[in-house]
């Protein structure tokens, strides 16, 4: 597991670091490094998006040799076979201010699968009791955690990959995602299935086989998900100005309660208060524009208008 907080050159060392050697006689012994990031917040995790972090995180996706020496010093690092995985959460909103819009055409965004979901779960903050853990899926990661070797495919799961391929990726009619954030995506999108349909068929047996079923399961995975993504740019409310627009019709309900109409001058005055003065009349006829207010009647002597909001 590594750190929460890290930098390039930290998590290039905590992965050095986190080496193994499993011996399988007479043939040479099987070297890898794993590591695992976990953390509730992205942010925790990368402060800001660093192009150095982005790249090195990049680099590890496959597990192709890899080697760095730190300028200034004789320290040279090889890791023979990396393996890095990142479980981090996120708002919608931060992480799109978190990656820069360039950044969405680059490989690392390509590289995550984002999970979607607006589901509240709510539990009992007092309870005392607690869940063991289940004794048949610790006894099955511990027979996971010594696999090794490497995945054969079967010809059934042969056949289906190249027909979904031939069909331009779509399954049961689900095509692939066509957001523009998520063009990029859609690249490594089989080398996303080729992955889930490992861990399906870790789970399923301890033959080093992918079949058929392992092809559906991690298919259904990846589907969920996909269907979902869109919503992360909709749940984000679409930046600074949106947010605005929200808030300045939470003013002109709030301000009906007690007066029957809203004078643009009360209107201005609180946008002012929340966006730059060149931006303050864009809001307010944006508001216009999309449906939120309607002018009931306009002064011929100043221009100012009265509004309703419906």
């Amino acid at each position: 597991m590594a750190p929460t907080s890290l930098t390039a050159a930290s998590l290039v060392d905590a992965l050095a670091h986190s080496k193994r050697v499993i011996v399988q006689l007479p043939d040479p012994p099987l070297e890898y490094n794993s590591l695992s990031i976990v953390a509730d917040e992205l942010g925790s995790f990368m402060h800001k998006y660093d192009n150095e972090m982005v790249a090195v995180l990049s680099s590890f996706y496959d597990p192709d040799p890899y080697g760095q020496d730190r300028r200034g010093k004789e320290i040279k690092i090889r890791i023979k076979s990396p393996q890095l995985n990142i479980l981090a959460g996120s708002t919608p909103s931060n992480l799109l201010q978190f990656v820069p819009e360039g950044a969405w055409e680059q490989g690392f965004m390509s590289r995550m699968i984002l999970v979607y979901s607006d589901e509240k779960i709510i539990g009992d903050d007092f309870a005392t009791e607690s869940k063991p853990l289940n004794k048949d899926l610790m006894h099955d990661l511990n027979i996971i955690n010594t696999l090794h070797g490497k995945y054969s495919v079967s010809t059934e799961y042969r056949d289906a990959v190249n027909a979904w391929r031939q069909s331009e990726e779509q399954i049961d009619g689900f095509p692939k995602p066509s957001h523009p954030k998520l063009a990029h995506y859609n690249t490594r999108r089989r080398v996303h299935l080729y992955k889930l349909s490992i861990v399906a068929a870790a789970e399923r047996s301890n033959a080093l086989l992918i079949t058929k079923d392992d092809f559906n399961r991690a298919m259904s995975w990846l589907v969920e998900a996909e269907s979902q993504m869109p919503e992360i740019f909709t749940a984000s409310g679409g930046g600074l100005d949106a947010q605005v627009l929200d808030e300045a019709a939470f003013f002109c309900q709030s301000y009906t309660l007690t007066k029957k109409m809203v004078p643009e001058q009360a209107l201005v005055r609180f946008v002012s208060q929340r966006v730059p003065a060149h931006t303050v009349m864009r809001v307010v006829d944006n508001m216009v524009r999309s449906g939120m207010l309607e002018i009931v009647s306009t002064d011929e002597r100043t221009s100012l208008r009265v509004f309703r909001p419906r």
